[in-house]
């Protein structure tokens, strides 16, 4: 274990990826209270975050994928967390701004190593806690960091942060699943539409009651189809995306929240619609590397 009174020291920590089927969210004042229910998968495309610290680093610096940026996210998580000037490395192995979960996966990572850089003594969920708060306040998101810090196919049954929302999962193989995505949807505007919010709400809270129904991969598949068409949330071409692959014979619904398709089977009419992604379901949720 890393002495935190080394002259130089890095922690390593892994988050998966998470998309969304459906939801429908809840706001507080208070950050941790906030979130949202629904369900989702965790995928093995990740961020890795590697906390660096050395004598010559005065101010806290963070690098994504290589390049220096403020990334305000994870930054309140440093500002609560940290205990002396780190530089935080983050490679995200996923796209940005479509759905993958890619602020919470930063953050969240970022979490969990500084809690053991610094030897806090945070269990998972305090630790995880700290990178919901950052999303919510943020705006990014309201219910990735609980699920990227179980992974697998995660309802998640009252909103909150890791230890005050509910969540369970249902069992999957880690079967592949292809995505394509044509670009990003801002999380913050939509999240910030009363009307928009509202609709998707109603038809959050209905597709969660029927999946508890028949807690099947299946079932969330079909839930997810029929909640992309309720909102009138997907483009005119990932509607097209996800009625090609049904041709096929495959499942499909869209990405939340972005202008993005994830498929099981039907690889072929996701194909010349852009670059397709195949990755598996990840049953590895967030720990240390």
């Amino acid at each position: 274990m890393n002495s935190p009174n080394s002259n130089h020291l890095t922690t390593r920590a892994w988050v998966p990826s998470h998309i969304t089927g459906f939801f429908a969210a809840r706001r507080e004042e208070d950050p941790l209270q906030s979130g949202s229910i629904g369900c989702g998968l965790c995928l093995s495309p990740g961020a890795t975050t590697i906390i660096e610290s050395s004598p010559d680093i005065e101010d806290a610096e963070i690098i994504l994928n290589g390049r220096v940026t403020d990334a305000p996210v994870s930054r309140f998580v440093i500002e609560r967390l940290a205990r002396s000037p780190v530089r935080v490395k983050t490679d995200m192995n996923m796209p940005f701004g479509s759905g993958f979960g890619a602020s919470g996966a930063g953050a969240l990572g970022c979490a969990y190593a500084l809690n053991h850089h610094f030897d806090l003594g945070l269990t998972a969920d305090q630790t995880a806690s700290v990178a919901h708060a950052a999303e919510v306040v943020n705006r990014t998101g309201l219910g990735d960091v609980i699920a990227q810090n179980t992974g697998g196919l995660v309802i998640r049954l009252e909103p909150g942060a890791p230890g005050i929302g509910r969540i369970d999962r249902i069992p999957v193989a880690p079967q592949p699943v292809h995505c394509v995505v044509r670009g990003p949807i801002s999380t913050r505007e939509v999240l910030s539409d009363q009307g928009t919010m509202s609709s998707i709400n109603e038809a959050g809270r209905a597709a969660l009651k029927d999946l508890l129904k028949k807690p099947t991969l299946e079932e969330f598949m079909r839930l997810s189809r029929r909640f992309t068409v309720e909102t009138g949330l997907a483009s005119s071409w990932a509607l097209d995306m996800i009625e090609a692959v049904e041709a096929e014979g495959g499942r499909a619904s869209m990405i939340m929240l972005g202008d993005a398709v994830y498929a099981f089977g039907g690889i072929e009419a996701l194909q010349g619609s852009g670059q397709v992604y195949t990755t598996f379901i990840s049953q590895r949720g967030a720990n240390l590397d």
